[in-house]
């Protein structure tokens, strides 16, 4: 097989971009003010940096085989993809739930600050209770997506493209959160058996974020059959449903609240009923439905941090899967499809480029937050007056949180998913050939 040189050569100006900027980050990330400390911390990487360069090279002259250098890039950074043809409301709503998740684990880590003053803590309160939106709304973004795609796919298929996409990465940041609590290593390799174990077990203190994406995975898992399902009932069928799911949502809350204990499970009240609501919501709902959750959306944005402003342990109550929150989610869903004409503007390129990366944001966002924001940015809610506090808090933690998950995803989760590629590929060459 021949070499393009002019793919090679612009693999390798990647590689070497990559590579400076990543040693600037971990230089950073250890201890910028003193460069010695840091280069002896960081001086195993630092050694095994020249295989990682060679085998990241490979990786993106093999992503990039084919495509001019516009085209590669545009994939790596896509601030020009043509919108005409995507649902940029969806992109809006996945970077606003990665802005919200954000402000929420901001705001709650100062909420309880005594030597702040009492109308900060309200705002810190309400903004925390309010932005736990993020969690329904990524829900239902995931099943506006997965099942609404027209397209044939095989499950196996399905599957191997959702492992390749969404386990690989959870595994690989998982690792990096362990080796930056010392209780992993990987050069040289310990307690490696230990970290996947735990990876296993699911989100730990550690990575306490992670608790979300496990419960996407699982959806994941059952997609194909719900894709069919709900794409092949009919509208009375699909309005009997979206009511089946506020109703069950309703009472597995006001129930025990009421205290009578429900001794049947209501599955449609959980998650998955949410993941299918994302599907109804842009798919097939209806001017009823859409009037009905923007007044019970609107009427839950202002329930909802009454509640949590006189005791905020009530979130089980108002927030994940309860119909407070889940209307309120369904609301700005709606809302945002609305202004959708409005979206493909100046920022649109913005857009799509924190929407690729989104879900390394999700998964990086605790550290980008906590152990740079905080620490050695010293941008916390409370400064800055609290309003300018938590907005800098916020872009701030999005521009670091990018460059990091811009890095990894483009380096050593581009290594493994090509292996992965690869070793899947060769496996089915054998097989061939054995036939």
């Amino acid at each position: 097989m021949s070499i393009d040189k002019r793919e090679l050569k612009r693999a390798i100006l990647i590689t070497a971009v990559l590579m400076v900027l990543a040693s600037v980050v971990m230089l950073y990330c250890n201890d910028w003010y003193n460069l010695q400390g840091a280069f002896e911390r960081s001086k195993k990487i630092f050694w095994s940096m020249p295989v990682f360069a060679v085998l990241i090279c490979i990786c993106h002259y093999s992503d990039g085989k084919g495509l001019t250098n516009k085209e590669y890039i545009n994939k790596i950074l896509p601030i020009s993809v043509d919108a005409e043809n995507r649902k940029m409301y969806l992109d809006y709503a996945r970077v606003m739930a990665v802005m919200l998740v954000i402000m929420t684990h901001a705001c709650s880590a100062q909420q309880n600050d005594t030597a702040a003053t009492p109308w900060k803590l309200t705002l810190l309160t309400v903004c925390a209770g309010i932005s736990l939106v993020c969690n329904p709304l990524y829900v239902m973004i995931s099943g506006a997506l997965l099942l609404s795609s027209k397209k044939e796919e095989k499950i196996g298929r399905f599957y191997y493209k959702r492992f390749i996409k969404i386990v690989i990465p959870l595994i690989i940041y998982y690792l990096i959160y362990l080796c930056l609590a010392e209780e992993v290593s990987l050069l040289p390799p310990k307690n490696i058996g230990a970290a996947l174990k735990q990876i296993l077990a699911g989100a730990s203190d550690v990575v306490p974020h992670f608790w979300m994406i496990y419960v996407l995975i699982s959806l994941y898992i059952s997609a194909p059959f719900v894709k069919v399902m709900v794409q092949n009932l009919s509208n009375h069928q699909i309005n009997a449903l979206f009511v089946v799911i506020l109703v069950e949502e309703a009472v597995m809350v006001l129930l025990p609240l009421l205290g009578y204990p429900i001794g049947v499970g209501l599955n449609l009240a959980l998650w998955e009923g949410v993941f299918i609501l994302g599907y109804i919501i842009t798919q097939k709902r209806q001017k009823w439905m859409e009037n009905l959750l923007l007044v019970l959306g609107g009427i839950s944005a202002v329930i909802i941090p009454i509640v949590l402003l006189q005791d905020f342990t009530y979130t089980d109550y108002v927030c994940n899967c309860s119909p407070l929150m889940v209307t309120f989610a369904s609301a700005v869903l709606i809302v945002l499809s609305k202004l959708e004409p409005h979206m493909k503007g100046k920022l649109t390129g913005i857009v799509q480029l924190f929407s690729k990366y989104s879900y390394s944001l999700i998964l990086i966002h605790w550290y980008g937050l906590f152990g740079i924001t905080f620490t050695k940015l010293y941008c916390q809610p409370l400064r800055f007056g609290c309003i300018g506090g938590i907005v800098l808090t916020i872009l701030i933690t999005m521009i670091v949180c990018f460059i990091l998950g811009f890095l990894a995803d483009n380096t050593i989760v581009l290594v493994v998913q090509k292996g992965f590629q690869g070793l899947v590929n060769l496996l089915r060459k054998q097989n061939r050939e054995r036939k």
